[in-house]
């Protein structure tokens, strides 16, 4: 009988154990903001889960700082509450919405010249 068993843990559970805190950390501070609230933690921590397996070598996930994965999963999670209010907008605000990033756009490349 071998001593050693196989201790191995699946990469999937690696990402997870890794990034519960700081998707647990993100909540926690924006407990006013009702569109981070709309989905339950674990529902979050699966998608953010999923998107680091996707785009994020394991090497890179295990050596990145905690500071760096902390500004990851922000960045990621934000997006997605943008993406999110984004799919809540009416054509007319959407359209609107769209007026606005050009009339951005335009300021922004005026700066340029």
């Amino acid at each position: 009988m071998n001593a050693h068993a196989d201790t191995t843990i699946p990469i999937r559970d690696i990402y997870r154990l890794r990034l519960k805190p700081f998707v647990e950390q993100r909540i926690a501070k924006s407990k006013h903001n009702t569109f981070l609230r709309k989905h339950p933690q674990e529902k979050w921590l699966a998608h953010i889960q999923a998107e680091m397996l996707e785009y994020l070598s394991l090497e890179r996930f295990i050596t990145m700082t905690d500071d760096e994965l902390r500004k990851l999963v922000g960045k990621q999670m934000s997006l997605e509450l943008v993406a999110g209010m984004l799919n809540d907008l009416t054509p007319e605000q959407m359209a609107t919405f769209n007026e606005c990033l050009a009339a951005c756009r335009r300021i922004q490349l005026s700066y340029c010249f």
